[in-house]
């Protein structure tokens, strides 16, 4: 799904911004502190830690690539690709959803409704196929269109009657967040909406999580069941379905409520290596459900619970872990905390043998080279986080919590690991992640709050604590505290900005032009932001797009001095940016794989070259990024995207910058600035400074 582009005129001319001037007094900044003046003070920063930062981005990007690609390195198992919550569908996009699709009982009611009157509520519980009903809906309801317009869920009812729907056009808002509305205004809101839909042929549907229909919505409300479960696993069998039928499905299948669950036993069923009991007993809880029934020992539950929120790390490694969570949870019952059965005098002697003597939930995993802890599937990592929380109390939760609290200063890889756990566990208890652990860790040490923002990502690969995550990191965005602010940018530099891109750039944008700590922090998260959208399709031209009207009008505005120079660095360290993990320029890089960002691209070097107090650095890193286009391409792709990107340089400044500017490029580019580097191609040179119809005199 490609996320929605701004409608945006580029290429105007430039209005100069306000310079700031040596003379200037100091500037209070938001947050109340001086705004320390030059370059230096603004740059100098100690609220991140650079190599942790990008290892997290590295490991965050590839979470979300594995969870995709159905995968479990992180014992999470995949769901359904990770989409942003906006944007559109294309017809690519919507085949590859219904393959396989099956019908509820309630979809031709639904279907009559959408006809008859342009929108319709599906209302139900979370991972019943409702995302995938609206997309089936609104296929059959716009045969003839091209794509589906996804809206963001945070949209509320008056921004949907504002929306401008196109004649024709199929919408989409799935996980609506309806808000508080009186039901009287709610259903005057859904009239004029079904009206003005009629009024276009548009069709619009919702999804909302919530357990019931509501009295007097019955005209666009529909409460929503999953499909058969059985004809789904049928459609998924397909061929193979006459062999399973004979050897046996179990009766358990029937009251699946998660299509998810019975496409995952239908593949796993195709594959072969277990039965269909065992695959359900893997599924559905029923392996790990029996193991905690069986009242397990002190140091087993305590084992399954370091697993949880320390998976798939080193035996060496999370024998350690192991053995500070039984240490913390000694200490809680010696403090007279509630008993359990067992003495707390138990030693672990052999603690490998509990996980290395057949335990049935817990094995050696020797893939990536030295032994690590696992569970034996995929699903028992959640299932045992919840199984934790269902059946003990105080003496287990509580050294639970204070040994999480702990890891978010151990290891990068551990500290990733304890983020993916607390993922799974706000699935079923969000406040508990959020006061627990989200809050201490927001207002903490650098390390706690890139542990706060890592698990903010990692919620993001669910459809429903994705809104949770990105609720919790607005509650930070302001009167919340530096600490918070920071670590809110941290997140949205991550997985918030794969499901919400456009709100993503909104936010770190806005945090860009806070106080000096905050500003830098929120700085580094969007240059991370866009080296990580770049390795994802287009979503990071959509990005540059967004920047370049936030650019635009702030500086076409005016802004003060201080928040002028902010801005204009912020979107230079965009500009210098290598891509995520390589050396190599990332608009070079761009301008090459993706030529329709050229306009964009140039629209943002124009503004940095038009500040006096950028350009030289601007020149420089435009410098570097023509070089790259010399190494990346042939003569003639290189040739073609600095022509791309020259056209939009000089058409964007005013012509009386564009002479100091084009005097700037011929000196450093012939070798003057380029400090080590070799200086670019004379040919990719030229094509830049010759790309403009107008007469620039050297």
């Amino acid at each position: 799904m490609t996320a929605q582009e701004p409608s945006q005129d580029e290429g105007k001319p430039l209005a100069p911004p306000a310079e700031p001037s040596p003379d200037d007094p100091p500037q209070q900044d938001q947050d109340g502190q001086p705004g320390p003046e030059g370059k230096a003070a603004e740059s100098a920063d100690d609220d991140f830690d650079e190599d942790a930062l990008g290892q997290t981005a590295h490991v965050i990007n590839n979470f979300f690539a594995e969870v995709s690609a159905q995968k479990a390195t992180f014992g999470i198992t995949g769901g359904p690709r990770v989409r942003s919550v906006s944007g559109r569908l294309d017809r690519e996009d919507v085949e590859h959803a219904l393959r396989n699709f099956v019908r509820p009982r309630c979809f031709e009611r639904a279907l009559t409704t959408l006809r008859e009157r342009h929108v319709v509520v599906l209302v139900g519980d979370e991972g019943i196929g409702k995302w995938t009903s609206g997309v089936a809906l609104l296929a059959e309801a716009g045969l003839s269109a091209e794509r589906i317009t996804v809206f963001s869920p945070g949209l509320d009812l008056d921004d949907l009657l504002a929306a401008s729907f196109k004649k024709g056009r199929i919408y989409f808002v799935h996980d609506w967040i309806e808000g508080k509305v009186e039901p009287g205004v709610r259903r005057f809101g859904f009239d004029t909406l079904s009206t003005r839909l009629a009024r276009t042929g548009a069709h619009l549907v919702i999804t909302l999580n919530r357990a019931e229909t509501r009295q007097g919505f019955e005209a666009f409300e529909i409460g929503w069941e999953p499909p058969d479960p059985l004809e789904v696993l049928q459609e998924r069998l397909g061929r193979a379905r006459p062999a399973h039928e004979r050897a046996g499905i179990p009766a358990e299948v029937a009251a699946l409520r998660s299509p998810r669950q019975v496409v995952e036993l239908a593949e796993q069923m195709l594959g072969g290596t277990q039965s269909p009991e065992e695959i359900m007993a893997d599924l559905c809880g029923g392996t790990v459900t029996a193991w905690f029934d069986g009242t397990p020992k002190r140091s087993e539950v305590l084992t399954v619970a370091a697993l949880a929120f320390a998976y798939g790390m080193p035996e060496r490694v999370f024998e350690r872990l192991l053995v500070r969570l039984t240490a913390i949870a000694d200490e809680v019952e010696r403090q007279g905390a509630e008993r359990e059965r067992r003495s707390i005098g138990e030693n672990l002697p052999q603690s490998r043998r509990l996980w290395n003597d057949g335990n049935p939930l817990v094995t050696l995993s020797a893939d990536a080279g030295e032994p690590r802890v696992v569970f034996r599937s995929p699903h028992h990592r959640e299932q045992v986080i919840l199984q934790l929380y269902r059946v003990y109390g105080y003496s287990v939760l509580e050294p639970l919590r204070q040994w999480i609290r702990e890891l978010a200063n151990d290891l990068p890889e551990v500290q990733i690991q304890a983020a993916a756990g607390l993922a799974l566990l706000a699935r079923k208890r969000p406040e508990e992640v959020r006061e627990s652990f989200l809050a201490p860790w927001a207002g903490g040490l650098v390390r706690e709050r890139l542990t706060a923002a890592s698990t903010l990502s990692m919620m993001c690969a669910d459809d429903t604590t994705a809104a949770v995550a990105f609720t919790t990191a607005l509650s930070w965005v302001e009167n919340a505290g530096q600490p918070q602010a920071m670590t809110a940018a941290l997140a949205f530099a991550g997985g918030l900005s794969i499901r919400y891109p456009g709100e993503t750039v909104d936010w770190l944008w806005y945090l860009s032009l806070r106080g000096v700590r905050v500003s830098n922090v929120a700085q580094r998260a969007l240059t991370l932001m866009f080296q990580a959208a770049a390795e994802r399709d287009d979503e990071a031209l959509t990005g540059l797009r967004l920047l370049v009207r936030h650019l635009d009008r702030d500086l076409s505005e005016g802004m003060e001095p201080q928040r002028t120079r902010r801005a204009l660095q912020a979107v230079l360290a965009v500009l210098e940016a290598d891509r995520l993990e390589r050396e190599e320029s990332l608009m070079a890089w761009l301008l090459l794989s993706r030529p329709a960002g050229a306009e964009a691209i140039g629209t943002l070097w124009a503004w940095t070259l038009h500040s006096a107090y950028h350009r030289s650095d601007a020149v420089r890193a435009l410098c570097r990024t023509l070089r790259h286009l010399g190494e990346q391409a042939g003569a003639t792709a290189a040739t073609e995207a600095a022509e791309a990107l020259g056209l939009a340089v000089w058409s964007t400044l005013p012509e009386a910058a564009a002479v100091l500017v084009r005097r700037a490029i011929n000196h450093a580019c012939a070798g003057g600035h380029v400090r080590r580097d070799s200086p670019p191609a004379k040919h990719v040179v030229l094509a830049l400074l010759n790309a403009s119809a107008r007469r620039i005199p050297s």
